[in-house]
């Protein structure tokens, strides 16, 4: 073998499996590209290059696909087949002194975003979490339904909107503040032929209360004669 063609059979393996850093990103190409640096250009045994625009694997990409895109500056590994950059193929991701892994539980899955947010769930402890930013919402979309099964569930929040046609409460509710409603409000008593309701305390009606078809606020007695009781209002 002439010294040419060993250069290039060491360069070729060289070239197979390197470390390299992405130099920058470009997701409008289909499918999206990116440049790789590696290697140092003063290095004999690791000569430097940046490669053209090259794809980058990603987690799926078939009937099911994920999108969690490269950025620059992420560490990756560089398979180049038949040792030729110019097919090679940037895979995701290394960690390095610039970006430590978020975490170092063996329990833990956990993925962290640009903006702090992050999702957890450590299998030790069977708990699942999700911690949002300031300012973040959270958007659900099932046209079908939303059916969640839990022991006790409990939200903290300044308001709640309930924006049904209808909302049915199968169980007993307890409200401990301010109870008010709106466009009228009709039930029934319960199975056991208790009363519909039982209040303790006041009650103001700034209009009139109708009992067994009788205004309490206009109604008549038929007079019974000094110290009778008087009738039954009509």
């Amino acid at each position: 073998m002439s010294g040419m063609d060993a250069n290039e059979f060491r360069r070729l393996i060289v070239n197979l499996v390197r470390k390299g850093s992405v130099a920058d990103v470009d997701l409008t190409t289909n499918p999206p590209t990116c440049r790789v640096s590696v290697g140092d250009p003063a290095d004999a045994d690791n000569p430097g290059l940046t490669t053209n625009w090259i794809p980058f694997a990603t987690v799926r990409a078939g009937t099911t696909r994920e999108w969690s895109p490269l950025t620059k500056g992420e560490r990756v590994l560089l398979l180049c087949p038949m040792g030729d950059p110019a097919q090679g193929v940037a895979v995701a991701g290394l960690n390095s002194d610039d970006t430590p892994p978020p975490s170092n539980s063996p329990d833990k899955h956990l993925r962290r975003y640009p903006d702090g947010a992050e999702i957890e769930y450590d299998h030790a402890a069977h708990a699942l979490k999700a911690t949002l930013p300031a300012g973040a919402t959270v958007l659900i979309v099932a046209p079908g339904a939303v059916n969640v099964q839990t022991k006790t569930a409990s939200v903290q929040a300044d308001a709640i909107t309930l924006d049904a046609k209808q909302t049915t409460v199968t169980g007993a509710m307890l409200v401990k503040g301010a109870f008010a409603f709106e466009n009228g409000m009709s039930g029934q008593a319960g199975k056991s032929g208790g009363p519909t309701a039982v209040i303790s305390g006041t009650v103001v009606v700034s209009d009139d209360l109708i009992a067994g078809g009788k205004s309490s606020a206009h109604h008549t007695h038929r007079e019974q004669g000094d110290g009778q009781l008087v009738s039954e209002p009509q």
